[in-house]
């Protein structure tokens, strides 16, 4: 079941991408990580509601102490900044680019122990990884006929980031789950209510004290965002708590959300320069899956 629930997630975030993209039609960024905030609190708060008394009491889940809330108070708040990059990324970038980004996840983590753990490639790990990088090349190649200057674009470096922080809570997660004894549920709902509360503060100092307006034009996007992120998040944990559970293969379906979010900006938005960008995706997927299932 750990596969069904890793391939799952991968495409709920595959959706997530492409509500996320959509809903920033005429919102600025910041109003939407409020508002995506609040509807993931209120998602969970809904499910507690429906299961009080059950294995999900509110009394169970939310009666931690200091010290485990503030343990979960670090994941919210560097999850609350990934936002921010990533949706100033979405906004400004096409789906291909930033998507691409997002999935480069694995090679830092490669790059990370060659650099820091002198850890040494082989044959194979070379060429695959040259192989992304060539891709990127090409990706950023096209980027220019679209006026995106890859290593000069702000946004690209927001996505770069934005993904860094992410894959840092991942392992961030597994930290709380397996050596705090932490579980899923309590960490998913108070983190929730924490990435609210942060939000909240940053949107209101947004408005009240940089005195910037926030005109909100409505779409069922908003909620659509932070109930997806919500959804796709428990089912991860479904797949990450069971034993026999690979976190290798888990970061292989996860890379599902660049092809399901490539194809609907394809249908959807219009994606430019489609056929190129296609091959370049598939060789990013490809050397990435690859690249992981090698290395394990």
């Amino acid at each position: 079941m750990w596969i069904v629930f890793g391939i799952t997630a991968g495409l709920i975030l595959g959706l997530y991408d492409f509500w996320t993209k959509k809903s920033m039609d005429g919102n600025d960024v910041i109003s939407i990580v409020f508002f995506s905030s609040f509807f993931g609190m209120a998602a969970w708060g809904l499910v507690l509601t429906l299961g009080a008394g059950n294995t999900l009491s509110p009394v169970d889940l939310l009666n931690l102490g200091y010290e485990h809330q503030l343990l979960i108070a670090v994941k919210s708040m560097a999850m609350t900044l990934s936002w921010i990059l990533a949706y100033y990324a979405v906004k400004a970038l096409p789906m291909s680019f930033s998507g691409a980004v997002r999935a480069s996840g694995p090679l830092w983590t490669m790059a990370g122990g060659v650099l820091i753990f002198g850890e040494y490639l082989t044959v194979t790990q070379f060429f695959l990884i040259f192989a992304s990088i060539a891709a990127y090349y090409a990706l950023s190649q096209i980027g220019k006929k679209e006026g995106i200057d890859a290593l000069k674009s702000k946004p690209v470096m927001m996505m770069l980031a934005a993904t860094i922080f992410s894959a840092a809570t991942t392992v961030y997660d597994k930290y709380l789950v397996q050596s705090i004894g932490l579980t899923a549920a309590s960490i998913q709902i108070n983190s929730a209510i924490q990435r609210f509360l942060i939000a909240l503060v940053i949107f209101y100092f947004y408005k009240k004290h940089l005195k910037i307006k926030t005109n909100t034009t409505w779409s069922l996007y908003i909620p659509l965002v932070g109930i997806s992120w919500v959804v796709a998040e428990y089912v991860y944990f479904l797949a990450i708590v069971q034993a026999d559970s690979n976190v290798t293969y888990l970061s292989v379906f996860r890379r599902m959300s660049l092809v399901l979010g490539f194809i609907l900006s394809a249908i959807f938005i219009g994606e430019k320069y489609l056929k190129q960008k296609t091959i370049i995706i598939l060789v990013l997927v490809l050397s990435t899956v690859a690249l992981i299932l090698e290395r394990h």
